[in-house]
């Protein structure tokens, strides 16, 4: 109570004026319908750029609850393109369930940790085991191929990005059919190296580069990026190329883990029931 009465005698006067000020300023605004019209356009302009403020700070949160639906809405529309799906094509029978059709089921997860600055990089997705997803699983975004899920708890999984010595994918060049695998050898992390492609293929700067399809892990023709540079050793009988990756691996934010619905048949039917790990 003493410092509430210290307060008053200290500031008193000043409140007291500001009081009497907007008093004045109240009655002037009431009683006189220019300056009346001046404040409620004023006050009107306040209050819009408050709400407009307030508007695009709520909407900024609610961003990533967006970002999931998108995602999740982008996993559903694409399980229905043709590579997705099981060919039908057969004089023996026909198929008219069309979820019968489908050989590849996607779960779009969010990037929790992610590297690229050193030679073995490694990302951790928010979802594991309980959303189904295990060790083996191809990993991409609508802009390409991300990497393989190597472990899994119940609620997250590791990745091995195709930033990694350690990954390797089966690609084709888009045109020509010719394939080869993906790596990694560091550096740029916007540049892989295409191998294996033999030097009598027709290949050129600027093809594009997809998933052959021929591996468990990834649909065919799933996007991987465009060659820009292709050489050849001495004495080799195969290209050395570079291709530039469609996805920038620096800025995931959310990712789709594919999971093969024929995986365990196919894997099965390989000469010595190898685990086509990449």
């Amino acid at each position: 109570m003493q410092n509430l009465v210290y307060f008053l005698l200290r500031y008193g006067h000043i409140l007291l004026f500001i009081g009497l000020e907007l008093t004045a300023l109240s009655m002037v605004v009431r009683y006189n319908d220019t300056q009346q019209n001046t404040f409620h356009t004023a006050s009107t302009d306040v209050t819009a750029w408050v709400n407009d403020r307030f508007s695009s700070i709520t909407g900024y949160f609610g961003l990533a609850k967006v970002s999931r639906e998108l995602a999740r809405e982008n996993a559903e529309l694409r399980k229905k393109l043709p590579n997705f799906q099981v060919s039908t094509n057969t004089s023996t029978r026909e198929v008219d369930d069309s979820t019968h059709n489908q050989k590849y089921d996607l779960i779009e997860a969010k990037v929790i940790s992610n590297s690229i600055a050193s030679l073995d990089n490694y990302i951790t997705l928010n979802k594991g085991s309980d959303e189904g997803i295990t060790k083996g699983m191809g990993v991409m975004t609508e802009n390409g191929i991300v990497g393989i899920v190597t472990s899994s708890s119940r609620h997250y999984a590791q990745v091995i990005s195709l930033l990694n010595r350690s990954f390797r994918a089966s690609v084709k060049v888009k045109d020509s059919n010719f394939f080869g695998y993906l790596e990694w050898t560091g550096g740029n992390p916007l540049v892989a190296r295409m191998r294996d492609v033999p030097k009598h293929a027709t290949i050129s700067e600027g093809d594009v580069v997809v998933s052959s399809g021929y591996s468990a892990l990834f649909p065919e023709d799933i996007i991987v990026g465009k060659i820009s540079q292709v050489d050849i050793t001495s004495g080799s009988n195969f290209y050395d190329i570079d291709v530039e990756l469609t996805e920038d691996l620096s800025s995931l934010q959310y990712v789709y883990v594919i999971k093969n619905l024929h995986r365990s048949e196919e894997l099965h039917l390989k000469p010595g029931n190898e685990s086509d790990g990449q």
